[in-house]
């Protein structure tokens, strides 16, 4: 009878994947069973780590923080963060991207916190915004936007740029040669408000969920923040502008540039582990934020399985 109710369970959870994405099941209700799931999972296979940290990010987005710390704090005891060498710390340095925004932007860049992974050469650099227009309403006062950097470990090159674009990872060889004539540092396009980052060559791209042309994705996004955003009388948007007041040119008029090195050199926010989610709320900020994907090939792999 086992395989008969496997087998139906099966049928039954890709119908809860759909309703889960489109709306039917909250997303309270979706992480409320994900980490019953979890806990099963965990008891079942004490030695995947990885179990540990989706149940810390499910408790984490549920906006339970104790719990999530904990479990953050199990994972990395399981699988502790490692020792940057003296030339990890150099290389960070080195291929930390550069950001342009727009004359307008409303939030400051807070901070700036760099991951190496374990065993690739990719380091991520975690950006901290002030917060995103569009989300007063949402407990965590930060936009967290991420940006990897893909590199040849003996000739010192970057290879590849991805960046967190709206739930996407988008990348460009335009971007990853602008980085290489640039001193190894690529350049980031930050979006007014909403800090979506940009690559060279953004004007042609697509986003890769839907193939929306990111041109036609920021013209509505232009269009919804001309209009106040979401939330637009949300008493804690009263000190925030009323709507962007520019022009969809000045709005795509990335010619400000910010360096994220200040803030790494200033705070030296540097760290080696696969857990990234872990370190950052345990070891870096002193405020809530959205916990998002380490490492692209989280994103890379939902594309491939989507359920």
């Amino acid at each position: 009878m086992i395989s008969i109710f496997t087998s139906e369970m099966t049928s039954a959870h890709e119908q809860w994947m759909e309703l889960v994405r489109n709306g039917t099941i909250s997303a309270t209700e979706y992480y409320q069973l994900s980490i019953a799931q979890l806990e099963l999972l965990k008891k079942a296979c004490p030695e995947n780590v990885a179990y540990i940290s989706w149940q810390a990010e499910y408790y984490h987005l549920d906006g339970n923080l104790r719990r999530s710390g904990e479990q953050y704090r199990s994972v990395l005891k399981q699988d502790p963060q490692m020792e940057l060498s003296d030339q990890e710390i150099r290389l960070i340095k080195k291929f930390c991207p550069m950001l342009h925004i727009t004359a307008q932007e409303c939030f400051p860049l807070m901070d700036v916190v760099a991951i190496h992974h374990p065993t690739l050469p990719l380091i991520g650099y975690h950006l901290f915004w002030a917060d995103d227009y569009d989300y007063p309403d949402d407990f965590e006062p930060c936009d967290h936007e991420e940006i990897w950097i893909e590199y040849n470990p003996g000739e010192e090159y970057v290879t590849r740029v991805m960046s967190f674009f709206h739930s996407r990872v988008i990348q460009s060889e335009a971007a990853a040669e602008e980085a290489r004539n640039n001193g190894q540092r690529a350049v980031i396009r930050v979006e007014w408000g909403k800090h979506g980052s940009l690559l060279k060559g953004w004007e042609g791209m697509t986003e890769p969920l839907t193939g929306v042309p990111i041109m036609d994705w920021l013209k509505k996004t232009y269009d919804h923040v001309s209009s106040g955003g979401r939330e637009a009388a949300h008493p804690l948007k009263r000190f925030w502008p009323e709507q962007y007041t520019g022009t969809f040119e000045e709005y795509t008029d990335f010619s400000i540039p910010v360096d994220p090195l200040d803030w790494l050199e200033q705070k030296p926010l540097m760290f080696k582990t696969r857990w990234a989610n872990a370190i950052l709320q345990t070891s870096c900020l002193l405020y809530n934020f959205h916990p998002k994907m380490e490492w692209p090939e989280r994103f890379y792999q939902s594309e491939r399985n989507p359920y």
